[in-house]
C-alpha cells in the first residue's frame, strides 16, 4: 500500500498496524534514516535482546538468496519482535522478496531503504500492491515541513527565535532531514541558558545546506562549462559521491526546466513569470540562475540532455565500462548540444 504524506506521521506512530514490511526511499537520505529509525524503535520497544535489530544490503542477499527466507524465519534468543534493515535496496531485491514473501511473519518487520525510485521501479510498485506491506516516499523538506522541523525542535529546547530568524532558517535548511536536525542542535547548543536566538545568531551559525557541490557540478553542466565541470566531477569523485547520485540530481534539474518551458508555452508567460509562481518559491540566489538556464536551453534540447542522462544512468548499471567515465562522458556531449 502508498502512504499518503499526510498519513505518515500516524503510520509511523503505528507500523505495525496490518503491515509487515516498509519500503523508505527518496532524495533526502536524511529523511529516509530519520524515518525508518522510528519504525524500528517502535517495533522494538521493549525488547532488550541486541540481535533483534540486523541489518543487511541488497548486495549481500543477492549474494546467498537462501539469506533473507533464512533471517525471517529465525527465532529471537529472548523473544519479541526483531527488525531486519536491508538498505540500499534496488529492483533486483524484487525476486527475492516474493520468494520469501511466505516466510513474512508477525515477529519480524522489514525496513528497506532505497535512493528516488521512479514510477516505473519494481520495488516501489511491490510494495505499493503488497497488502501487508507499506511504500513511504521521502522527499527533500518544503518550506512548511523545515518550519514545523525548526518549530518542534527549539520548542523542545525552550529556545525562542522571532519571525524574521525563523523566515531565515527556512531558507537556509531543508536539502536533507539528518543535516537540518544538526545545524538546529547546534543552535539549541549556542542558545544556552538564556535559551533565546537573533537572525544574527542564526546567520554567524547556520551552513547553507542546499547540495553546494551537487549544485555546481548542475549549474556547470547547464551553463556548458567544460572547466567547471571538469573540476566539478574530479571533486565529487575523489570524495566518494557515486556518479548516479550525481545523474539523477541533473535529471530532476532537467526534469524541472522542461516543466517550466511547457508552462512559458502553455500560458505565454516569459522565464521570469513562471520562475516567481513557482511554490515553493526558489531560493533567491537561485533564481538569475534558474532563469538564465531557461532562456539558454529549448525543449528540444533539455529532452536530448535527459535521454543522453537516463543512457549515461543505465550504463552505469549494466555496462562493462566504469561508472565514473562512462557517466562523465555523456555529461560532456550534453555541455555541446545546441
Amino acid at each position: 500500500m502508498k502512504i499518503a504524506p499526510k498519513a505518515i506521521e500516524a503510520f509511523l506512530g503505528a507500523p505495525t498496524k496490518g503491515c509487515r514490511a516498509s519500503l523508505l526511499y527518496g532524495p533526502d537520505a536524511g529523511l529516509v534514516r530519520e524515518r525508518a529509525k522510528r519504525i524500528s524503535s517502535m517495533v522494538l520497544t521493549g525488547n532488550d535482546d541486541p540481535f533483534a535489530f540486523n541489518e543487511l544490503t541488497e548486495a549481500a542477499l543477492l549474494s546467498d538468496p537462501a539469506r533473507l527466507a533464512d533471517e525471517l524465519s529465525a527465532i529471537s534468543l529472548l523473544g519479541g519482535k526483531r527488525v531486519i534493515m536491508i538498505r540500499d535496496g534496488g529492483d533486483k531485491l524484487v525476486k527475492l522478496l516474493e520468494a520469501s514473501v511466505e516466510y513474512f511473519n508477525d515477529d519480524v518487520y522489514v525496513i528497506v531503504t532505497a535512493d528516488e525510485l521512479s514510477a516505473r521501479s519494481a520495488l516501489r510498485s511491490w510494495f505499493e500492491k503488497e497488502p501487508e506491506c507499506a511504500s513511504i516516499a521521502c522527499y527533500k523538506d518544503e518550506a512548511r515541513d523545515v518550519q514545523e522541523v525548526v518549530r518542534k525542535t527549539l520548542g523542545a529546547a525552550g529556545v525562542q527565535i522571532d519571525r524574521e530568524a525563523m523566515d531565515y532558517l527556512v531558507q537556509q535548511l531543508g536539502n536533507d532531514r539528518y543535516v537540518t536536525y544538526q545545524e538546529l542542535e547546534k543552535l539549541v547548543t549556542y542558545a544556552g541558558d538564556e535559551k533565546r536566538l537573533t537572525v544574527k545568531d542564526i546567520r554567524v551559525l547556520v551552513d547553507y545546506n542546499r547540495e553546494t557541490n551537487m549544485d555546481d557540478l548542475v549549474n556547470a553542466v547547464a551553463d556548458r562549462n567544460v572547466v567547471a565541470l571538469d573540476a566539478m566531477l574530479m571533486l565529487l569523485l575523489r570524495e566518494g559521491t557515486s556518479p548516479v547520485v550525481y545523474l539523477r540530481a541533473l535529471q530532476r534539474y532537467f526534469n524541472r526546466l522542461y516543466g517550466i518551458r511547457a508552462q512559458m508555452a502553455a500560458e505565454r508567460m516569459s522565464a521570469d513569470q513562471v520562475v516567481q509562481s513557482l511554490r515553493p518559491p526558489v531560493f533567491f540566489k537561485q533564481v538569475p540562475i534558474l532563469t538564465r538556464h531557461i532562456q539558454q536551453w529549448g525543449s528540444e534540447q533539455i529532452v536530448k540532455a535527459l535521454q543522453l542522462l537516463v543512457t549515461a544512468e543505465l550504463a552505469c548499471k549494466s555496462s562493462d565500462v566504469p561508472a565514473a567515465p562512462a557517466s562523465s562522458r555523456k555529461l560532456f556531449q550534453i555541455t555541446q548540444l545546441r
